[in-house]
């Protein structure tokens, strides 16, 4: 199970989607397979999971697919976020991911929202803003993008 993850995590850093969301899958499917008294935080794996798959899935244009993986994630960190601040990079990760398939399916309101609520999560969590410059400008860029694409509809 733990191996399916990091493979999905491999495989998606290689750019290899199909492969990343086929692993994620494997994984989530063998965490479905544990038994009940297991002593495992199956949730929290699971949210992992759905983090990386929003990844993939967004990365392949399955945007509706991304946004509801993206959301399973969400609700486990929302939910329990502050227990795992290891976590607090796959709860941004899903953030973003949500933000990116909004976009793309024409929320943009909604889109904005999520990005800045990912941006809020960088400086409120106290993370290292210049190692993490890179994932702030997509951000940035994000809502500068879609705030002048709502600008030029409205004239």
């Amino acid at each position: 199970m733990q191996k399916a993850h990091k493979d999905g995590e491999r495989f998606f850093h290689q750019g290899n989607y199909h492969d990343s969301i086929e692993c994620y899958n494997k994984a989530l499917l063998l965490c479905l397979s544990l038994p009940s008294d297991t002593k495992f935080d199956g949730r929290r794996f699971e949210a992992s999971c759905q983090a990386g798959l929003s990844a993939s899935l967004g990365r392949l244009g399955k945007h509706i697919e991304g946004f509801a993986a993206a959301n399973k994630a969400l609700f486990f960190f929302d939910e329990c976020g502050q227990m795992y601040p290891a976590d607090t990079g796959r709860w941004l990760m899903a953030k973003v991911n949500q933000g990116t398939a909004l976009a793309a399916l024409g929320c943009l309101s909604d889109a904005i929202a999520a990005f800045q609520r990912a941006k809020e999560i960088f400086i409120n969590k106290g993370l290292n803003i210049a190692e993490n410059k890179a994932w702030i400008e997509m951000v940035d860029g994000n809502i500068a993008a879609i705030t002048a694409h709502l600008a030029r509809k409205e004239r």
